[in-house]
């Protein structure tokens, strides 16, 4: 949770839709901004983005900017959170279209943004690139814990390394202002996707989740990922971990349960939880269905366990604080209620 946002008047959003990038353009509405939205479906745009006279729709796929570069003139800022994210953690993910996504897309907006003269790109990395110590008491983490690519196994936070360097390396050049945020797992309304966060949110609403591993992860209101992005789009220079507070997956799930008046799962052993997940997402291949978890996502939160990331920068320098847990299942669970996905569920 923040103050008052600072006030911009044109921005671009690339990844409209999202999570984080539906929460970007809604707060900049608020504030009197006008919007230009990069999305691939328009009809989903319009069910999902707010009806605004200050909200503008542009199809275009950030690997093909050539089909959207036309409306980054006379913005005063670009949003960049469209990434290859949620179908990574699926079966039978693309590597070429994550490294065009997630890294040559991003120079290409940089340079589109420069040569538009547009002041200002904030890119969205995740706390995923940031290094771990070797056991859990190790000193937090910040924007100086840079992971080498190869220190991790998991491609999309790799990717994500290697598009944060070729950030550095075009900034060294260049005099475009590029902040980088890097969220950590990010929760709350307006997940349509849905995330692996709102999968998790739906499976144990729906008492689909028997158990969860005993590990735990940064979490964080994607709402406060939104306001920490305009910030710095105002006032921000360099990186900015905006990681949230640690809390343990039974936890989470705990407070997911009680918010909608189910019974929490139980709490289970990270080897037994990889065992599970597996059985269940055989059960989704055959029944064609998206899988609930996945052996990749599971594998992913347990990488973040062990890791502890301090967000002291991006509360000192841009004012961003964090709204209590709580507070985010309650406003997630009324969106997902108002989305007719948890009729019957929510008390």
């Amino acid at each position: 949770m923040t103050g008052s946002i600072p006030t911009l008047r044109s921005a671009v959003v690339t990844g409209a839709t999202g999570l984080l990038g539906n929460n970007i353009v809604r707060q900049l509405l608020a504030h009197g901004c006008e919007v230009t939205a990069i999305v691939r479906d328009k009809e989903r745009a319009r069910r999902l983005l707010p009806a605004s006279d200050g909200l503008r729709v542009v199809v275009g796929d950030v690997t093909q900017l050539n089909g959207f570069a036309f409306a980054l003139r006379g913005a005063e800022a670009v949003f960049h959170t469209a990434a290859y994210f949620r179908e990574y953690y699926q079966p039978g993910y693309d590597p070429g279209l994550l490294h065009r996504t997630n890294v040559q897309a991003v120079l290409d907006l940089l340079q589109a943004a420069l040569d538009a003269a547009v002041p200002v790109v904030v890119h969205t990395s995740s706390v995923g690139t940031l290094g771990t110590g070797p056991d859990a008491d190790s000193s937090l983490a910040d924007e100086n814990s840079r992971l080498n690519g190869r220190g991790t196994r998991n491609a999309y936070f790799a990717s994500k390394v290697r598009a944060d360097e070729a950030v550095h390396a075009f900034c060294e050049r260049h005099t475009l202002r590029v902040p980088v945020i890097l969220p950590s797992w990010m929760w709350g309304p307006h997940d349509a996707g849905p995330t692996s966060a709102g999968r998790l949110f739906l499976a144990v609403a729906r008492g689909e989740l028997r158990a969860v591993p005993r590990a735990g992860n940064h979490v964080v209101d994607a709402r406060d990922v939104a306001s920490a992005c305009i910030r710095a789009a105002v006032r921000g220079s360099g990186r900015y971990v905006v990681g949230g507070v640690w809390r343990t997956l039974p936890d989470v799930c705990g407070a997911v349960a009680r918010t909608v008046g189910v019974a929490a799962p139980r709490a289970v052993p990270a080897r037994a939880a990889l065992t599970a997940t597996s059985i269940l997402e055989l059960q989704a291949r055959l029944r064609r269905r998206p899988p609930v978890a996945t052996r990749k996502g599971l594998q992913a939160l347990l990488e973040g366990n062990r890791r502890r990331v301090s967000s002291a920068r991006a509360q000192s320098d841009l004012g961003v604080s964090f709204r209590p847990l709580e507070e985010t299942m309650e406003d997630e669970a009324a969106w997902y209620r108002d989305q007719a996905m948890l009729s019957g569920h929510i008390r």
